[in-house]
């Protein structure tokens, strides 16, 4: 006969292994969905590491990621999806790209969509200003940042520009509220081979 300790014992067990197999079956779709350009393995920055603990401590804080193209910025938003789910995290993650983000913002808006990013627990948006920041696509932005600073909701940005200025100052405000994490990324172009 098995004590009440013992059956205890057992069931969290169990429990620890039913999330253990939903952590992995998440990590799996995760991975399978990241591009391959973003599969070879490097070391994630300290500051990346601190706003990930921070985040998962339950700071709301955003994160901007600033620098030249191929310095590994979007890297490093693959990899934090990854680092969060390996880490038992199980929230909404969605890494929208620049032209993904003005495609929805365009003429017909996709009203839906941008619903959807305003409302998500953690979004990326990756290669802010790639194309050129027109009046209503700079204005989508900033409802949604509003939107999420609003809802305590963090954002992160990856951008080669040197600062967010062209978003205004109010959405430069607010991106920032929360003791937001800037990084910059400097050096060469990864992609960039010697001839």
């Amino acid at each position: 006969m098995t004590t009440p300790e013992q059956r205890r014992a057992r069931h969290d067990a169990e429990q620890a292994a039913a999330r253990a197999e939903i952590r992995d079956q998440t990590l799996d779709r995760y991975l399978a969905r990241r591009p391959k350009a973003f599969t070879a393995d490097g070391i994630v920055r300290p500051e990346v590491r601190g706003w990930i603990d921070g985040y998962l401590g339950g700071s709301h804080a955003s994160l901007l990621l600033l620098g030249e193209p191929g310095t590994g910025k979007t890297w490093h938003l693959w990899k934090i999806g990854e680092l969060l789910i390996r880490r038992g995290w199980f929230g909404r993650y969605y890494l929208v790209s620049d032209f993904e983000f003005k495609a929805a913002a365009d003429r017909p808006v996709d009203r839906e969509k941008l619903r959807t990013w305003a409302e998500a627990p953690l979004l990326a948006l990756d290669d802010l200003g790639a194309t050129q920041l027109y009046p209503w696509t700079v204005d989508a932005i900033a409802q949604l940042i509003d939107s999420r600073w609003q809802e305590q909701l963090p954002t992160l940005i990856s951008t080669n520009l040197p600062t967010l200025d062209p978003l205004g100052p109010r959405t430069k405000s607010r991106f920032a509220d929360g003791d937001s994490t800037a990084v910059t990324f400097t050096g060469t172009d990864y992609r960039r081979t010697p001839a």
